[in-house]
C-alpha cells in the first residue's frame, strides 16, 4: 500500500470518527430541543484541532517509517485518481448543498418552534453543521474514491 493510500486511510477513519462525534454530539442537543451555541463551536474547534493533531501525526509517523514513499512526489497516476474521485464528490456536495438550501424554511421553522434558544443563532447553528456534515461526506467520498481507484488498478 503506498504513502498516499495509508493517507486516505487515516483521513477517512479520523474524520468519520472526529466528525462523527461532533455532529452526533450536536445531534443529541438538537433531540433535546436546546441548542448552546457556545457548546456547538467548542465542540467544532477541538475537533478541528484534533483532526489536525491527528492527521499530522500519522503523516510524521507514515514519513519515518517510510521516508522514500513519503517524499515521491505524485505522479500522473495520483493526480488522475484524485481527478476522477473529485467529480462523484462535487457532485454529491452540490445535491447535499441544494438540499440544505431548499430544506432551509423547513429548518427555520421547526427551529423556532422546537429549539429553544435565540431564533438567529438556533438556526445558524443547524444549518452551519448540515453544510459541514455535507462537505465532510463529499471530503469522504473523494477519499474513498481514491482509494477504490488505488485498489482496483493496483
Amino acid at each position: 500500500m503506498t504513502f498516499r493510500e495509508k493517507m486516505l486511510w487515516i483521513s477517512i477513519i479520523a474524520e468519520t470518527a472526529i466528525w462523527g462525534s461532533y455532529l452526533f454530539d450536536v445531534g443529541r442537543l438538537l433531540a433535546r430541543g436546546t441548542v448552546d451555541a457556545r457548546q456547538a463551536y467548542g465542540g467544532f474547534i477541538q475537533s478541528v484541532i484534533l483532526l489536525v493533531i491527528v492527521e499530522v501525526a500519522a503523516v510524521i509517523a507514515l514519513a519515518v517509517m517510510a521516508p522514500a514513499d513519503a517524499s515521491a512526489p505524485t505522479d500522473a497516476r495520483d493526480r488522475d485518481f484524485a481527478a476522477t474521485a473529485a467529480v462523484p464528490a462535487y457532485n454529491l456536495l452540490s445535491l447535499l448543498v441544494v438540499g440544505v438550501m431548499l430544506a432551509t424554511p423547513v429548518i427555520v421553522t421547526a427551529a423556532q418552534r422546537w429549539l429553544s434558544g435565540d431564533p438567529a443563532t438556533v438556526i445558524a447553528v443547524v444549518i452551519g453543521n448540515a453544510l459541514l456534515l455535507a462537505l465532510v461526506v463529499a471530503h469522504v467520498v473523494h477519499a474513498g474514491a481514491q482509494l477504490w481507484r488505488y485498489r482496483r488498478e493496483g
